[in-house]
């Protein structure tokens, strides 16, 4: 087998995998590719045919106020004549490796089926979930609206600033790459519009293509005040969509401001994670305990003991380092436990875990933080 980055020559190449693996039609493929950016794209070569192709996308993951450098795998596309030959276990390590190269110290993807994704390391870290609300509930929002629009092309020198700063008390979300913006303000099938509320407390990306749905492609809102002013605002086109449709956060935000029901989760989905490096992530991300020690020994085909130091909110851990109670785990379900998808305790009692109840207690509370999510389906 052969890894080697996309050329524009593999352009057709792309654009028949990704017709027969997720029924994109060419002008779909062309665009993904443009948004995304060719040089994100690899190609894998089985007896000098071109057999798969996927992209690898560089960029993070916020945990505990801090950014985490990571990396999108993202559209595996096999050729069904090469399927089922155990190709998806080799890309998916030749891409950690692709990734760890590029400095991620995680790997990050949403999976069609979940067993061979586990098995090379990846587990459950955090949701994707998709609300609907009905608009004509918004109405009853008391709430003064203040908002401009914003064109295309400042819109993301205006809304950059103001997602980093709702990315800091939350899990997961991406610290994003030149092809998630592009993604959200694409305009090439239709022309979204921005809007930014107030003194930049909040924003909203709004695509009216559908009739049915007023589609919410992005937003974000910096405190209560300013999630009531997008409901409200989007209440005011309630007499044309009869529902609005959003990316949302387990805990959220706009559920929260909604003054009834009137709403529902229309889809979730979890994204999986594989840590590349445990002691650098382990001291990259950001954590709300403030102090505390706690060996962690990371059970798989290789042990690890990792020593992990927290002082005045700031870790260091460092390999085979010894204090602190010690917390055995599954290797398998650390990533479960590093995004803070799945506490120690749960892991203990699902057993997968192990620790005197000094450890495990003292690992809920490192790892303790608001559930972890994003934004976009990568």
């Amino acid at each position: 087998m052969v890894v080697r980055k996309a050329a524009a020559a593999d352009l057709p190449f792309i654009i028949d995998a990704y017709r027969l693996a997720f029924a994109f039609d060419e002008a779909c493929t062309r665009r993904y590719v443009e948004m995304t950016g060719l040089d994100c794209f690899r190609v894998l070569e089985s007896d000098g045919q071109p057999a798969a192709v996927w992209a690898v996308i560089s960029c993070g993951h916020w945990f505990g106020g801090r950014v985490v450098p990571a990396a999108n795998i993202a559209h595996v596309a096999i050729q069904p004549e090469f399927r089922g030959s155990g190709l998806a276990a080799g890309i998916l390590d030749l891409s950690c490796e692709d990734a760890r190269k590029g400095g991620a110290l995680l790997a990050s993807l949403f999976a069609s089926t979940r067993p061979v994704y586990r098995r090379s390391g990846f587990n459950l870290a955090g949701h994707e979930m998709i609300y609907e609300a009905e608009t004509s509930e918004f109405y009853k929002i008391r709430q003064d609206i203040r908002c401009r629009r914003v064109s295309l092309g400042e819109a993301r020198a205006v809304l950059e600033p103001i997602y980093r700063r709702a990315c800091r008390p939350q899990s997961g979300l991406l610290d994003r790459h030149d092809a998630h913006w592009n993604a959200r303000l694409d305009e090439t099938a239709s022309i979204p519009s921005v809007f930014v509320f107030d003194e930049d407390t909040a924003y909203v990306v709004i695509d009216t293509s559908d009739e049915n749905v007023l589609d919410v492609r992005d937003w974000a809102a910096l405190n209560g005040a300013a999630a009531r002013q997008i409901l409200k605002f989007i209440g005011t086109f309630s007499t044309v969509y009869r529902k609005v449709r959003w990316h949302g956060a387990p805990q959220d935000a706009l559920i929260f401001a909604m003054p009834d029901k009137g709403w529902s989760l229309v889809h979730q989905e979890e994204f999986l994670l594989r840590v590349l490096e445990p002691a650098a992530a382990l001291t990259a991300r950001g954590y709300a305990c403030d102090e505390g020690e706690l060996t962690l020994a990371i059970e798989g085909a290789e042990r690890q003991v990792l020593h992990l130091a927290l002082r005045d909110g700031t870790a260091h851990c460092t390999a085979d380092g010894d204090g602190g109670p010690v917390l055995t785990i599954e290797e398998a379900q650390f990533p479960s436990l590093f995004s803070g998808f799945r506490p120690a305790s749960f892991l203990q009692r699902a057993g997968h875990a192990d620790g005197t109840a000094e450890a495990v207690a003292l690992a809920d509370r490192i790892f303790a933080g608001p559930p972890p999510w994003v934004a976009e389906h990568f």
